[in-house]
């Protein structure tokens, strides 16, 4: 990691990995700052810990970025500038319908899995995470004071995968809907999300 330069780390939803396009459109776009867009484990209790690790190494000015189950996990950033698109904050709903299956990533992932497994135990996993999420106590930073107006989300209005806008307001205030579906595409990421970090950044 450069330490001269701003961060903005982008966390990818489940079934994805680092290597996702957002991530590489960010990077693109994102020229003078630092993206950084690890591959997330999918068991929660070791992407806690690898996000934990992560977050040892960031300054209090770098950005968090989370698409759907990312944008749980970039909740979790406690007292850091927090962007949230789509958040889906209780994933293990859909798991459920999959206890069983294997599903695939759409990404290549550097530890060359191609799948994972859908188990009762994972569900179980998640769902001690989801209850706990919004406890403060519970963020990967805990320690450091937190500030709700450094959060802002992004709801597609055409998402039909998840909706977890009223849950996010009983929370956080700042938001803004869009004309979009719950994967990110290319327009919203250079219309709508880039010019959010870079006001984030002084780059108006």
């Amino acid at each position: 990691m450069d330490r001269n330069k701003r961060k903005i780390v982008y966390l990818h939803g489940l079934g994805s990995s680092g290597s996702s396009t957002t991530a590489q459109r960010l990077r693109r776009s994102l020229p003078k700052q630092e993206v950084i867009s690890p591959d997330i484990p999918v068991q929660p209790e070791l992407a806690i810990q690898a996000l934990k690790r992560l977050a040892g190494f960031l300054s209090p000015d770098d950005i968090i970025i989370g698409t759907s189950l990312g944008g749980l996990y970039a909740q979790l950033f406690r007292g850091w500038r927090r962007i949230l698109i789509n958040p889906s904050f209780h994933t293990s709903n859909h798991l459920e319908e999959k206890i069983g299956q294997r599903c695939p990533f759409h990404n290549p992932r550097e530890d060359g899995a191609k799948d994972y497994e859908v188990s009762e135990k994972l569900v179980k996993k998640f769902k001690a995470m989801e209850a706990k999420q919004f406890d403060p106590k519970f963020g990967v930073i805990g320690k450091r004071a937190d500030d709700p107006s450094q959060v802002q989300a992004f709801f597609g209005t055409r998402d039909t995968v998840v909706n977890c806008k009223d849950e996010y307001l009983e929370h956080y205030s700042r938001y803004q809907d869009f004309d979009g579906e719950h994967r990110l595409d290319p327009d919203t990421t250079l219309k709508l999300i880039i010019p959010a970090i870079k006001e984030l950044l002084g780059e108006e």
